[in-house]
């Protein structure tokens, strides 16, 4: 009977010396992987309380888990990675890209509905 309680035990000193940081919720994949591999942390699931919705409950989150030196670093490259990747969203290249493709592909169709009207044109292929 007294081996859960050693087990306990046993944990809480295994974290002597070793702290959490907590991942926000929607912090991108992309940075979570960056942190793990830059600092070299451990990715732990860890159940805490959590007011979301006005009432406090349980839930489990993501944590990273080191020294506090690494941790402390590792919280500063994360929202400045955060701040990086909504950055590159703002710009929107990537839609603005998708777009031009798409409207040259509209007007390559519309061309081509033009010249052959009675000719139906193979709409299912890719647009891009």
């Amino acid at each position: 009977m007294d081996a859960p309680e050693n087990e306990k035990t046993e944990k809480k000193e295994d974290l002597t010396g070793l702290y959490d940081l907590a991942i926000p919720l929607g912090m991108p994949v992309s940075v979570i992987r960056e942190l793990v591999e830059k600092f070299d942390l451990d990715l732990v699931r860890r159940k805490a309380r959590m007011d979301m919705t006005g009432e406090e409950m349980d839930r489990e989150i993501l944590v990273l888990r080191g020294d506090l030196e690494t941790v402390m670093a590792a919280k500063k490259y994360m929202f400045e990675a955060l701040d990086k990747k909504t950055d590159e969203w703002a710009k929107n290249e990537r839609a603005e890209k998708y777009k031009k493709a798409y409207e040259a592909r509209v007007k390559e169709r519309l061309e081509e509905e033009k010249n052959n009207p009675t000719q139906p044109g193979d709409w299912s292929q890719s647009i891009l």
